[in-house]
């Protein structure tokens, strides 16, 4: 399934673009369907919020070649499905490691408000190919009957929105309580109207989705919200498919963690882990 995107194709279509002498950059967007979250039509989802950030920090202009090796978003409060302004600078500027971040506002009854932060540490690449190494073992594929039950595997309140505008091919039930749960996403459209489209970025968008994968309890009975989401990335990601082997850990106290392993389809690339509030409905 794809959700109405409202006439235009990806999560956000930007409005406006500034840059001051000091190279901070500034852009407002207007978000699509396809940015709604999965409590409320009227929020948008955290996974495309976080990818924008991240996008925002990527295309900074840097001290020498290299990547976003960790990115990390706070989510500051409730984001609606309005306009949104974001800014992002280098904090730390540096030939082999530059810090970067970004801040997300929206324009309120009350004001201009920062609804979402992010920050990312910026590492200079070059050749390491004889010594790689990666501990997690590849993830098969999706297979062709899991692309064609497609978003049957995920439940049907989610079906709408952000998650409901990827295409799914899930391994295991989301939800299950005797291990991890295994999913691919793909996100085949870019994150900003006519832009080709990052691969980072689809990355960072999907390992939003991991706290639902791995989640092991059940949606109607349980919200379990994620405040922030920190993406480690050993390897670039590379395509539109994103492979996640998700589980939370769930403490007695209505707090708990949500961790997942990030593949593409040429191996294992990195983790995600999120913190997680629960709230019983």
């Amino acid at each position: 399934m794809r959700t109405d995107m409202q006439g235009f194709e990806g999560c956000y279509r930007r409005i406006d673009r500034q840059q001051d002498a000091q190279d901070h950059v500034s852009e407002v967007f207007v978000p699509s369907a396809a940015a709604i979250g999965p409590w409320s039509d009227e929020l948008q989802h955290g996974g495309p919020v976080g990818a924008l950030l991240t996008r925002s920090m990527r295309q900074l202009p840097h001290g020498s070649p290299g990547r976003i090796a960790r990115t990390t978003v706070e989510i500051l409060g409730p984001i609606a499905m309005a306009p949104i302004e974001v800014t992002a600078r280098v904090v730390r500027p540096g030939r082999k490691i530059e810090l970067l971040s970004a801040v997300a506002h929206q324009v309120s009854e009350s004001g201009t408000r920062p609804v979402a932060q992010a920050t990312a540490w910026w590492l200079r690449s070059d050749e390491s190919v004889e010594v790689m190494h990666s501990p997690e073992p590849a993830l098969a594929p999706p297979t062709d009957e899991e692309l064609e039950r497609g978003e049957l595997g995920v439940p049907a309140s989610w079906r709408r929105g952000f998650v409901g505008s990827l295409r799914w091919a899930v391994r295991t039930p989301i939800g299950r309580i005797d291990g991890p749960a295994i999913a691919w996403a793909s996100m085949p459209y870019p994150l900003v109207e006519g832009e080709i489209g990052d691969d980072l970025e689809r990355c960072v968008a999907i390992a939003d989705a991991a706290n639902g994968v791995g989640s092991r309890l059940n949606p109607r009975d349980w919200v379990f919200m994620n405040t922030e989401l920190t993406v480690h990335l050993a390897q670039p990601p590379v395509g539109e498919w994103t492979g996640m082997v998700a589980e939370s850990w769930i403490g007695g106290d209505a707090v708990g963690m949500s961790s997942a392993v990030l593949s593409d389809l040429t191996g294992p690339v990195g983790r995600v882990a999120q913190s997680l509030l629960l709230e019983r409905l």
